[in-house]
């Protein structure tokens, strides 16, 4: 079910997306916000198992990859729970030049205020079976995004919150890495 959920994930967030992500290769990670010799940046540094509790109110496992390979995978301990994955890239251009890069997307676009963060966006995608949503936020050249997948029966408005609250934490953590 998991690999399912991700899977559709994946399918349905890729043309939202683009080619920005390109970079974000599993092959190889995208340079870190503190240039090329630094560790790799994984957005995980960002979160804690408890942190995503309290957004998400159910228990998360996260995967943050291996050493030189970083991925950012939260699975949820319980069945039927909420799915995510989190990556990023440098894009001086910014998150409006990325918007206007993907074209007409599908969803509700929300412009949403993090703290601390230069711009913060929400693209939701409620679906029968399942709530699709990619959130953006912005520090700097640093664009970090979480996918969320919540299947049916979802809760919309908790799934919102969660979200901004997870991409708070992402954005503080990179403040607090100096990398704004």
């Amino acid at each position: 079910m998991r690999e399912r959920r991700t899977a559709v994930a994946a399918l349905v967030l890729a043309p939202l997306l683009g080619g920005l992500l390109t970079a974000c290769s599993d092959d190889e990670p995208p340079p870190s916000p503190h240039g090329e010799a630094a560790d790799p940046w994984n957005p995980c540094d960002g979160i804690t198992p408890a942190q995503a509790r309290k957004a998400f109110g159910t228990a998360f496992t996260i995967d943050e990859g291996a050493e030189g390979e970083p991925r950012c995978v939260l699975t949820p301990k319980e069945k039927g729970g909420p799915a995510m994955e989190a990556n990023y890239l440098l894009f001086p251009a910014g998150l409006d030049a990325a918007f206007e890069g993907m074209g007409e997307l599908e969803g509700e676009t929300l412009e949403i205020e993090v703290p601390g963060a230069d711009d913060a966006r929400l693209v939701i995608s409620p679906e029968k079976d399942s709530l699709l949503i990619s959130g953006f936020v912005q520090n700097g050249d640093l664009i970090q995004t979480l996918n969320l997948v919540d299947p049916a029966p979802f809760d919309r408005a908790a799934a919102v919150r969660g979200m901004r609250q997870a991409l708070t934490a992402f954005s503080a953590h990179a403040r607090n890495a100096d990398v704004t």
